[in-house]
């Protein structure tokens, strides 16, 4: 009676259950799934169904193809309460022990907490299950009690070994019949068991086989019973998948075999696993479980589903539905028309009570604000709105910019430079000029500091604001005490380390001398746009923002900023490419030791951390502690302009200098005394050397700290003798004794003044047609050489210079053309790269061309495709050029076009997912699955997979292999290059600027908003912003990135050993087009994260991601030898031949049998690779056969090959493709059918008629027409086409291919030509 109402519940309640809308297409993997369940019974990946009865430890699932297993699977059953339950799991990858039980899980022997994530390896529990998912291709499942999954990726397909059988696809052979001889399950069984040490367990006795027949004879009452529950119609759409026979006898067995038969265990078992089976294969099974029958337990409002899309939408995470890739399984959902909270955990709530999270948890309607936007949030979302806020352009630590639109670069200058050239925004405000003075700071050339700024109003030079680092205020060269006030300026001591400049139209300067000069320059609004010179153009884009005077956007720093040198004279700076702590052990310590404050997570700094990412500022900080002669003051300028970048994002930073530059906090320095009465004048070295007649001391005594009398204040602050004063010039000190060469003479320091004597005479002739310039006779405000308005300093009144050079110079109505001649100013060249360009010439600069005309370059406008480039150890460049490092070990949107709540028609995305490169926990992203409506493109282990989604809208694409890269390109201005490895680029056409969204940014040009959540809050932090676009909410967050030349310190200097070549010469002739730097610093940290197999595969792919750079900049480095990095194209040579060739710089397309014209899309680059040469007489390379050929055999069509008499049906009515006008529009063109030829005619392509279109067969093209449209048809072969000749037929559907016959030759003369179609 029992078991009656168990299946009368059991249908009541399947006819009653609800079919979820599937999100995607499910296939069927049950042939990659091995299962355990109830009583002791297994079902192998081959399918078989049995039982073992075994209650020691087995081998469910191991890889045994070689010596060394990726992986194996233990398990053990007890007997609990009567009936068989798994008592621990114990799962092995790599160098993992994994040992899983309902209580505890520990991962080589220590205990650890889940979710958890180690090595490619992530641990999670809910409510049913505990699943173990790897990277390196296993998921094991254990619902805690009697039922274990294991799933294998395919590549492990006759593998394996252990109860869940060798994967080889074939039922029963191997497992049950071995070498011909029929074996027990339990002897199968047996031959698996782990043997443990002083393990006693004793294997089930191997006993006579009994005859399935008598023990269902045994067993027939609960046949009836199991029969009617898995065959009845709620479970159809799973016995039309899953033979349930084997399921039912297990059903029967489980059944029979109870002891308590008021158990539900009997039963449940195998409908559970039954319904498992079913979603596994795709199909959609009952909820059939009661709260009287078999009834699970959720958490929170959720309720119990049989099959349900484990990707959940939550908060955080909505639309994970159309992105998820895991498989459907039972378990705890949330109710529809609700999503789970994951940031209160308050269960399923509407979405439209969702809260949303930054730092805090904000209610719906509850507003943040930041720096540039105010935000609202809105059902779990932001809506932002931007704020007229200013911008701000930095120099910092002397060498390091930052520019209005964000973009930041590293310079080490020996001039005054333009920091900003701003036009006037209305009528009434004035232009201004802004100019810095950077200069090497004392022994080491690349030590820089700022010196001083100056401040030009309408270009007057007769008004003149001078910033000098040692804080003083100088108008036109006259020191002004502070506060002071003009008409629009007031300028005034913010503290005693800060000087600050407002004025009344628009523009806010803040300079701080303490401990080195910095400046930061706000500029409001209403200028943007209108700035050019090192702080950019301030038009929210950063591609363009190296900008040089003459109009082209350069690619390096040293370019960009030589080119806004505001005297000529001086010398062009290269760009520094060696690590500065590399020079030094004791300084690297050092750095790292202090700027670590930076990091910290229990520093002062840390409250910041979520505000401003402070990667960067570590960067700089090691840099310039290592490359600086007082290291502790740069070091303390670096925090303090961190400290600044977190207050103008609203955070406080105190007491950061109790335990670091405390220095400056204390009373005066201990060479000096504090006096009440100091009366002194020329108290300072520097105002030894001034020379002008010496002050007075008919002053009121002062306050403060000073030297005593006969010493003098030195640039340290330090109080020395008059015989230890430094000198200065120029901005520079000179120690005592120390020379320097100013000009054409050599000058001594000695008590504080220079003694120069000249050593080379100017020459007073010049070649024509120059003439000399002699500063003797030149009035006081013609400086000569140095403000010389030339071809490249057309702008000559952004000249620095206070002093006179005399030389030879061009007539006045002349321009020197940077090649030592004179030409008029609309003859005059322009400079790119370094190289300078003749008027008229034209250069590429993306999709835009470039015209000198008049020494400026004059570009097209259009708008161009951009690129997102990820590649090694999660290394990003987003499309408007932002990059930023994220080891996120999970899938994450790169880019998609369904963004918030946008609908679209052609929807697509790219997925890319990382995988583990070494034990140091970095990553390297190296599976991409490209969605295309309906479509989705899996690339993995360098191979691809296409797989129906079941939705969508159908969108053309093509894949095909170019070179290193696999390479798809699709019809809606998508292209996404793989090389296989892990390196992804996709590349968007304009079309989609703006509307796209992931970690690749949104494309509108603006990179200061890529860092946009899926939350859509602009954000500082990588980390958090590329957390938030993962596509599982179980997958874990990311809470830092990880440092693997810290973790594995002794691979450091073969890393930056092998990563020189970046900055050496072998790509030498790139360094002033494609900054090196970065990429050097991306490689060693590469090199560094692969240690355990694999670093030559890390290394190489850094070094190639420098070269396509290069490559794109239209620079091609062959940099690849045996030694490094080869590329063994010889392999795909037959023993004589020598076709395929390595190239480092190919074009994506040449002639193949798919492309016979050699078409090729505009966004592709040139691609490295290994690319056929085919001979001339052989000139056509056929993909499928890998040879080169003279015709390709077949008929193609749509990039699709068909063989000699295969068929298609309306070729011509491709959905989404419009109707062809004519017939000849297919390719290759259409022959005529075998047998009698029809009569023909000739007639013009363009006279075809639509009905004869449609009617009409096209001759072979080598066969001509001899008269005009209308004459007779003769094969005379003078008459080239548009002339057709035409076979007219009945109109038919159906399109042949076959062999060409010769139709004026006779019906069955074959000539020797490859197979074309025929039209029916």
């Amino acid at each position: 009676m029992r078991w009656r109402c168990v299946w009368l519940c059991f249908l009541a309640l399947s006819v009653a259950s609800v079919i979820d809308v599937q999100a995607r297409l499910v296939g069927n993997h049950v042939s990659s799934i091995c299962s355990t369940w109830g009583r002791e019974h297994f079902k192998t990946f081959d399918g078989d169904v049995y039982q073992f009865p075994g209650m020691c430890e087995y081998n469910l699932a191991s890889d045994c193809h070689e010596s060394y297993q990726d992986f194996s699977v233990h398990m053990k059953r007890i007997d609990k309460d009567g009936n068989p339950t798994v008592s621990h799991v114990v799962v092995t990858i790599n160098d993992l022990l994994f040992y899983l039980t309902k209580d505890m899980i520990t991962v080589n022997n220590l205990p650890v907490k889940v979710p958890y994530y180690n090595a490619g390896v992530q641990v999670e529990q809910n409510s049913v299950y505990i699943k173990l998912q790897s990277k390196v291709g296993i998921t094991v499942m254990w619902n805690g009690d009697d039922a274990v999954m294991v799933e294998l990726d395919t590549d492990y397909a006759n593998r394996t070994c252990g109860l869940c059988g060798d994967f080889n696809g074939v039922s029963v052979q191997n497992e049950f019949i071995h070498k011909g001889r029929k074996i027990s399950p339990i002897e199968f069984g047996n031959k698996h068991k782990v043997h443990r040490p002083n393990d006693d367990c004793e294997d089930p006795y191997e006993e006579e086989d009994e005859s399935l027949e008598a023990v269902l004879d045994s067993c027939k009452e609960f046949q009836t019973t199991c029969n009617q529950m898995l065959r009845s119609e709620p479970w159809s759409s799973c016995t039309t998948l899953i033979n349930p026979e084997p399921y039912i006898q297990t059903c029967v067995q489980d059944m029979c075999g109870c002891a308590n038969r008021t158990n539900d265990f009997c039963v449940c078992s195998t409908l559970s696993e039954f319904s498992r089976q079913c979603s596994h294969a795709g199909g959609q099974p009952p909820n059939w479980r009661t709260p009287q029958f078999c009834a699970k337990q959720c958490p929170f409002n959720m309720v119990y589903k049989e099959s349900g899309s484990p990707c959940m939408d939550t908060c955080t995470l909505l639309d994970t539905g159309s992105l998820c890739e895991d498989h459907k399984m039972d378990g705890c959902f949330c109710p529809p028309g609700t999503v789970f909270d994951d940031i209160s955990m308050r269960g399923c709530i509407a979405q439209s009570e969702c809260q949303c999270k930054h730092n805090k948890i904000y209610n719906s309607g509850e507003v943040y604000r930041q720096d540039r936007e105010e935000c609202t949030c809105v059902e779990g979302r932001w809506a932002c709105e931007s704020l007229q806020t200013p911008a701000t352009c930095a120099v910092e630590e002397g060498s390091h910019v930052t520019t209005f639109d964000g973009k930041t670069f590293t310079f080490h200058g020996d001039c005054y430079y333009t920091l900003a050239k701003v036009e006037s925004k209305d009528h009434a405000s004035p232009k201004f000029t802004l100019l810095v003075q950077l200069v090497p700071c004392a022994n080491q050339e690349f030590d820089t500091c700022l010196k001083s700024l100056k401040i030009l109003l309408n270009n007057d030079r007769n008004n003149v604001l001078m910033f000098t680092s040692d804080g003083k205020v100088k108008q036109n060269m006259q020191t002004i005490s502070l506060p002071y006030h003009s008409d629009d300026i007031n300028i005034f001591h913010a503290s005693s380390f800060h000087i600050l400049l407002q004025t009344s139209f628009g523009l806010q300067i803040q300079i701080q001398h303490v401990p080195v000069m910095q400046v930061y320059v706000s500029l409001e609004q209403s200028y943007r746009a209108k700035t050019r010179g090192l702080c950019g153009n301030y038009n929210m884009a950063l591609s363009d923002d190296m900008k040089t005077p003459q109009g082209m956007v350069e690619g390096t720093a040293a370019t960009f900023s030589n080119s806004w040198k505001a005297n000529l004279m001086c010398p062009d700076r290269e760009e520094r490419l060696e690590d500065p702590c590399s020079l030094s052990v004791e300084n690297e310590w050092y750095a790292k030791h202090w700027c670590a404050l930076l990091l910290n997570p229990d520093s002062t700094f840390a409250q910041c951390h979520s505000a401003v990412d402070p990667d960067m500022y570590y960067k700089r900080c090691t840099y310039a502690s290592c490359n600086c002669e007082k290291s502790q003051d740069c070091l303390c300028a670096i925090f303090s302009s961190y400290a600044r970048a977190c207050a103008s994002k609203g955070v406080i930073l105190t007491d950061w200098r109790e335990n670091v530059c405390d220095k400056y906090t204390r009373s005066c320095p201990a060479s000096q005394i504090f006096s009440y009465k100091h009366q002194r004048c020329q108290l300072t070295c520097k105002s030894l050397g001034i020379k002008q007649p010496s002050c007075t001391s008919d002053f009121l005594p002062v306050d403060g700290c000073s030297c005593s009398k006969g010493l003098y204040l030195n640039e340290n602050g330090i109080c020395v003798p008059m015989a230890k004063c430094p000198c200065y010039h120029n901005e520079v000190y000179i120690k005592s004794g120390k020379s320097i060469n100013i000009k054409d003479e050599h000058c001594v320091c000695t008590n504080g003044m220079l003694h120069c004597h000249s050593w080379r005479v100017h020459p007073s002739t010049c070649y024509f047609p120059k003439v000399f310039f002699n500063c003797s006779a030149a009035s006081t405000r013609d400086l000569g050489l140095r403000c010389a308005r030339t071809c490249l300093n057309l702008d000559s009144n952004d000249c620095e210079s206070t002093e006179c050079e005399s030389g030879c110079r061009c007539p006045a109505d002349l321009l020197d053309d940077g090649k030592g001649s004179c030409v008029k100013e609309n003859e005059c060249p322009c400079q790119h790269n370094g190289h300078i360009y003749s008027p008229g010439s034209q250069i590429p600069d993306q999709c835009n061309i470039c015209t000198c005309k008049s020494g400026s370059w004059e570009c097209s406008k259009n708008k161009c495709s951009q690129t997102c480039i990820i590649y090694g150890s999660g290394h990003y460049n987003t499309f408007d050029q932002r990059t930023y490092g994220f080891q996120g070990h999970c899938s994450y949107v790169a880019v998609k076009n369904k963004c918030g709540n946008k609908t679209v028609q052609d929807n697509f995305g790219v997925i890319t997912e990382n995988v583990p490169c070494g034990s140091t926990g970095t990553t390297c992203s190296k599976t991409v699955r490209i969605q295309l409506g309906q479509k989705e493109i899996k690339l993995s282990k360098g191979n691809y997979d296409e797989v129906d989604l079941g939705h969508g809208a159908e969108i053309q694409y093509r894949i095909r292999k170019v070179g290193l890269y696999v390479v798809v390109e699709s019809a809606i201005g998508l292209t996404v290059m793989w090389d296989g490895k892990t390196t992804v680029r996709i590349i968007l056409e304009p079309q989609h600027s703006g509307e796209v969204c992931g970690l690749c940014g949104d494309f509108n040009g603006d990179g200061q908003n890529d860092f946009t959540t899926q939350g859509q809050l602009v954000v500082s932090n990588p980390i958090e912003f590329a957390n938030s676009w993962k596509v599982s909410s179980e997958c874990l967050d990311v809470e830092t990135n990880a440092d693997p030349c810290g973790a594995r310190p002794n691979r450091l200097h073969w890393a930056q050993k092998m990563c020189s070549i970046i900055i050496g010469k072998t790509f030498q002739d790139c360094h002033n087009k494609v900054a090196p730097l970065p990429f050097y610093e991306n490689c060693v940290r590469d090199s560094c994260a692969c240690d355990s197999g694999g670093d030559c595969e890390c290394f190489c792919s850094a070094v190639a991601a420098y070269a396509q750079a290069c490559n794109e900049a239209s620079v091609c480095v062959a940099w690849r030898t045996p030694e490094i990095c080869p590329v063994f194209c010889d392999y795909y040579n037959s023993p004589d031949e020598c076709k395929w060739h390595y190239n480092p710089c190919h074009t994506p397309c040449y002639k193949t049998c798919l492309n016979p014209e050699e078409k090729c899309s505009k966004l592709l680059p040139n691609l490295e690779g290994c690319y056929p040469v085919c001979p001339e007489d052989k000139p056509i390379f056929d993909e499928e056969t890998g040879m080169c050929v003279e015709e390709c055999p077949g008929c193609f069509y749509n990039n699709t090959r068909y063989e000699e008499d295969e068929v298609i049906y309306n070729p011509l009515r491709v959905k989404g493709q419009p109707q062809p006008h004519s017939v000849h529009q297919l390719r290759p063109l259409l022959l005529a059918e075998k047998g009698s030829p029809q009569p023909h005619r000739c007639v013009h392509q363009l006279d075809l008629l639509p009905q004869e279109a449609a009617t009409a067969t096209v001759l072979h093209p080598q066969l001509t027409c001899a008269a005009a449209a209308g004459g007779a048809a003769t094969a005379t072969p003078h008459l080239q086409p548009p002339y057709l000749l035409l076979q007219l037929r009945a109109p038919a559907p159906i399109y042949s291919c076959t062999s060409c016959l010769h139709p004026l030759k006779g019906s069955h003369t074959r000539i020797y030509s490859p197979p074309r179609w025929t039209c029916y």
